[in-house]
């Protein structure tokens, strides 16, 4: 119902996600352990600073807006599902990632345009604690954001598998098998895919504040919630992927055969004890 033939909203949105996360690591985590091997100089100076501060600034927020977007598409999906073709439709799901990549192109050129500035803070980044009216509003706006962000994920995912789990109990008769999976499927990835981005993300949100307002200052904790981060971008492509791998029929349909082989092996070993006998 909510799948065309040559175009799927989902798995288009998905390939965005890894696209992103995919960028964010040959470009920012490659960078930063050429930094860590070889040096800050040699690594590209002053210049390589801002580049890994403003293309990490970008992959991130343009990550995290494919995620919220993936679960826009798939609320729609179920709460819509007869204007869906209408509201996610394919020239509108491919402008609303080109929007929102070039909002996060435009939200981290800021820096670059004298409101915050990017440089090397012990990591390279935009400055956490510039207490200029620029600086504080560029980062009050990123921790917003991003909470803000935080909130539309996990209330679309819960309203979605809500009804999800609303449909299967009025019509349980009328799901079939294909169905079944496709929904178990989605429950998993979004329920995956949430909890990762919350529970990774949220420390350094915390802490970019604390930076802000001059409070509870660590750097410990700062390394702690940069490292969260890195892992919250870097497993949301690797959750994807092992999720559609998990769920792919062929491999389903192998784990089944072995499965009843093994039951096979099991109900024959009594009976041939018997005869044995």
């Amino acid at each position: 119902m909510y799948k065309q033939n040559r175009f799927s909203q989902p798995r288009f949105l998905a390939i965005a996600v890894c696209t992103c996360d995919f960028l964010y690591a040959a470009l920012c985590v490659s960078m930063q352990t050429a930094n860590y091997f070889l040096g800050y100089c040699d690594s590209g100076g002053y210049h390589g600073c801002i580049f890994r501060g403003f293309s990490q600034t970008l992959f991130m927020m343009a990550s995290r807006l494919m995620v919220v977007l993936m679960a826009v598409e798939r609320f729609v999906a179920l709460r819509y599902p007869f204007k869906y073709q209408h509201l996610m439709s394919k020239e509108r799901v491919i402008g609303a990632v080109a929007g929102l990549g070039l909002y996060a192109m435009l939200v981290s050129s800021l820096p670059l345009m004298g409101i915050n500035s990017y440089g090397f803070q012990s990591w390279c980044d935009f400055h956490w604690n510039d207490r200029s009216l620029g600086g504080r509003f560029f980062v009050l706006y990123f921790v917003f954001e991003g909470f803000a962000c935080m909130m539309v994920i996990l209330l679309c995912n819960v309203s979605a598998i809500y009804e999800l789990l609303s449909m299967k109990k009025v019509h349980p008769a009328e799901t079939s098998n294909k169905h079944k999976t496709e929904n178990a499927k989605f429950i998993v990835m979004m329920s995956a895919i949430s909890v990762v981005y919350i529970v990774f993300s949220t420390p350094l949100l915390i802490r970019l504040f604390c930076n802000q307002l001059g409070i509870n200052l660590s750097k410990q904790r700062d390394f702690v919630g940069i490292r969260l981060n890195i892992v919250n971008n870097m497993m949301n492509a690797h959750l994807l992927l092992f999720i559609q791998l998990l769920f792919h029929p062929k491999l389903r349909k192998k784990l089944n055969c072995c499965g009843n082989k093994e039951q096979d092996g099991d109900s024959n070993i009594p009976s041939t004890q018997v005869t044995n006998t």
